[in-house]
């Protein structure tokens, strides 16, 4: 079962953490079961002290249905997954007894990527010249970049791609990111 934390929030603060505890609740009767937390970070936030008191319930609840649930007594394995490990809770860290860190793909390996996702694309792509400029970038950028040198291709009545198509996809992506990274810091 998976389970975006983003999806089960509600507009009313009060039901996000009735939602928590249905979803525990559905995990325990579907048992056995993997819990697959996605967005862990949505509700799981450090706990500030001039935050709104109905997130900061919300954030107890889910540390305390994360307490309660257990792979031995209930046949339930959570995993929980964040893009944002900086901004998680102390206590939810340690509610986890393996952390898996996956570090951003190098070079050779955003090539590879870049390889498999191009595969069934039809052009010509020098994939280390891509993998080259785009330091930094997880495996869904890269699928981004290629998304958007599709929908250039299909803009320009094209099928068929060319390298050009993709640089202009890292160019068109690095505007977004640097967007939105302007858009954080106001």
């Amino acid at each position: 079962m998976e389970v975006k934390l983003s999806q089960i929030a509600d507009q009313y603060l009060g039901e996000t953490a009735k939602n928590i505890d249905r979803v525990f609740e559905l995990a325990k009767r579907l048992s056995p079961c993997i819990l697959f937390i996605d967005e862990f970070d949505f509700v799981a936030k450090a706990r500030a002290t001039d935050e709104h008191a109905a997130l900061k319930r919300a954030v107890n609840t889910l540390l305390k249905a994360i307490d309660e649930i257990s792979l031995v007594e209930h046949g339930v394995l959570l995993i929980g997954a964040t893009n944002h490990p900086t901004i998680l809770d102390h206590a939810a860290w340690r509610r986890f007894d393996e952390i898996v860190e996956f570090t951003l793909p190098d070079m050779e390996m955003r090539k590879k990527i870049l390889d498999i996702v191009l595969k069934n694309i039809e052009g010509t792509f020098n994939t280390e010249e891509i993998a080259k400029i785009s330091d930094g970038y997880s495996g869904s950028d890269l699928r981004l970049i290629v998304r958007e040198a599709v929908l250039n291709g299909l803009i320009t009545e094209r099928t068929v791609l060319a390298q050009d198509d993709l640089v202009r996809g890292v160019t068109e992506f690095n505007k977004r990111t640097q967007i939105k990274r302007l858009d954080e810091t106001a």
